[in-house]
């Protein structure tokens, strides 16, 4: 799994969500929202729409 910090919100991918051990199929449509409600919750660790994001996953 790849760190977080690389992830890029522009391409598609597998996004972990540790707060729930799932994975959310990534869709950069989402890219506006996530860039502006995002936000570092811990060190490899950023909270958005209720989830926990610590690693990726190309598809």
């Amino acid at each position: 799994m790849n760190p977080i910090d690389t992830f890029n919100p522009d391409e598609p991918c597998r996004l972990h969500d540790g707060l729930n051990n799932d994975f959310i199929e990534w869709n950069p449509e989402w890219a506006a929202h996530y860039r502006e409600y995002s936000f570092k919750q811990d060190e490899g660790v950023i909270s958005w729409d209720g989830a926990l994001l610590d690693g990726w996953v190309p598809m």
